[in-house]
């Protein structure tokens, strides 16, 4: 995948940003409103959705440490091609992509969807006690793995952006994330595998 300028990263991030600011201040809430107004109505769906585990973590710390193992193993076979490129990719931007979500979204604080009905959605900065919905960690995590295959392996684009547009849509059904903690999750994961794609290819 070539590179992308600094200009067209910054023309990109400033779309972003303003996407992110209107989704803020024009669509989070009601639809937010509206999908945990839907669960509630059935009970069933309801309580799936309350009770969905959150392995992130282990993922990140598994799929790192599986990753990391498998490269030094190809490196030592003296397979330095792209898949093990690949791997370095992926096993540093995992962690490094999480460490950044937990910051930022401890400074950003902002309330959980799910208390929307019963407590006001504000950004409570540095707030270790606050929600910390913004951005969405599953959405920055698997944007920066799935960053990482559309960099080494770009015929697999399509599949890598279906699954990741399906994984923002049931982050927002589920009313774990609203629509700007997905995109900014998103972005979040894209920019910092393309900083270390970058870093690692120059």
């Amino acid at each position: 995948m070539k590179k992308i300028s600094a200009y067209l990263i910054s023309i990109y991030s400033v779309i972003i940003f303003l996407t992110i600011l209107g989704s803020i201040n024009y669509v989070d809430t009601e639809l937010s409103e509206r999908v945990i107004r839907f669960l509630i109505s059935i009970h069933k769906l309801h309580k799936a959705a309350e009770n969905i585990p959150d392995l992130l973590i282990y993922l990140v710390f598994i799929g790192t440490i599986l990753m990391w193992v498998i490269y030094f193993y190809r490196l030592k076979k003296k397979k330095n091609d792209i898949n093990t490129k690949f791997l370095k990719l992926a096993a540093t931007t995992l962690p490094v992509v999480y460490l950044l979500k937990t910051f930022f979204q401890f400074a950003f604080g902002r309330t959980t969807p799910w208390l929307i009905l019963t407590k006001p959605i504000i950004f409570d900065w540095f707030n270790k006690n606050s929600g910390g919905s913004f951005p969405s960690g599953h959405m920055a995590v698997f944007s920066a793995f799935g960053s990482a295959i559309i960099f080494c392996f770009p015929k697999y684009r399509k599949i890598v952006l279906i699954f990741l547009m399906l994984l923002g849509i049931a982050l927002i059904l589920t009313n774990y994330h609203f629509l700007s903690d997905v995109i900014a999750g998103a972005y979040l994961g894209f920019i910092t595998s393309y900083a270390l794609w970058y870093l690692f290819e120059k």
